[in-house]
C-alpha cells in the first residue's frame, strides 16, 4: 500500500472547484481498482477564521490537496490523467506516511467534513542541515514536543520520496494536524493551554524553539484547511 499526495492549484470559483472536487473527482477516483481511500483537504469558508494561521512564504497555497492510498498496481500516470481535468496545475507527491496520532475522538461519516480543522504545513529540509540529520530531528525530537504542546487530535508526517507534476515545490514533507476549531483563533486551545496563561506561554516556547532547530521559517507554507475522507 502507498500514498500519493496531490496539491492542485484552480483558476475557477471556490464552490464550482470544490463541488467538483466531491462530486466528480472523488468518485473517478473511487472507480479505480486498488484505490482503498481518497481524502480532500479543501482551504474553504469553514476556516476563513484561520488566516491568521497561514503561510505563504514559497509558493502560492494549494487550493486543494488530494490525498489517494492505493496498490503498487495503480499507475501514477493514470491518476496524473484524472486529476489535471480538475484543476490548472498540480505536484504530485509519493510519501511514506507515518500517523503518530490518530483520529479516535473526533471520527465523521464518508464524505462529511471533519470536526475542527486540519493545518497542513510544507516543510523543506533547511540548506543549513543535512537531510539524515534533519529528518532525524524531526522524528525523534520534535514529534513528542508537537504532540505535548498541542491540542491536536490528528497528527500524520509524510515523509516525500518522489516528487513529479506541472509545478513542483519541492517539499521534503507534508505534515497534516487536526486541532478543534477554537484553535483557529485562540493560541490557548492551540497550545493546548485554555484558562491557563503560564502553560500556554511555555508550550508556545517549548514548540517554537523546537521548530527554530529544524525548520526555516522564511521557508514553511502553511494551509490551514478543512479535512474530508472518503
Amino acid at each position: 500500500m502507498r500514498k500519493i499526495i496531490y496539491l492542485m492549484w484552480s483558476d475557477s470559483s471556490d464552490e464550482h472547484f470544490m463541488r467538483a472536487l466531491h462530486q466528480e473527482l472523488i468518485p473517478r477516483l473511487g472507480d479505480i481498482a486498488g484505490i482503498v481511500r481518497r481524502q480532500l483537504n479543501i482551504p474553504d469558508h469553514d476556516v476563513d477564521a484561520a488566516s491568521a494561521l497561514r503561510m505563504e512564504n514559497s509558493a502560492a497555497a494549494f487550493d486543494a490537496m488530494c490525498s489517494v492510498w492505493c496498490t503498487n498496481e495503480v499507475a501514477a500516470a493514470l491518476l496524473d490523467n484524472i486529476v489535471r481535468n480538475f484543476c490548472v496545475q498540480f505536484s504530485r507527491y509519493h510519501v511514506e506516511e507515518i500517523e503518530r496520532l490518530p483520529n479516535t475522538l473526533h471520527s465523521s461519516e464518508c464524505g462529511v467534513r471533519t470536526f475542527g480543522f486540519s493545518q497542513v504545513a510544507l516543510l523543506r529540509c533547511p540548506q543549513r542541515m543535512e537531510y539524515d540529520a534533519w529528518l532525524a530531528y524531526w522524528q525523534n525530537t520534535h514529534t513528542t514536543i508537537a504532540l505535548e504542546t498541542q491540542s491536536t487530535f490528528r497528527y500524520v508526517q509524510n515523509i516525500v520520496s518522489e516528487v513529479a507534476g506541472e509545478d513542483v515545490s519541492c517539499y521534503h514533507a507534508i505534515v497534516e494536524e487536526c486541532f478543534p476549531a477554537l484553535a483557529m483563533t485562540d493560541s490557548a486551545v492551540f497550545y493546548n493551554a485554555a484558562g491557563d496563561s503560564k502553560k500556554q506561554q511555555d508550550n508556545m516556547k517549548r514548540m517554537i524553539d523546537s521548530c527554530v532547530n529544524f525548520i526555516d521559517f522564511d521557508e514553511i507554507d502553511v494551509v490551514p484547511t478543512s479535512e474530508y475522507v472518503y
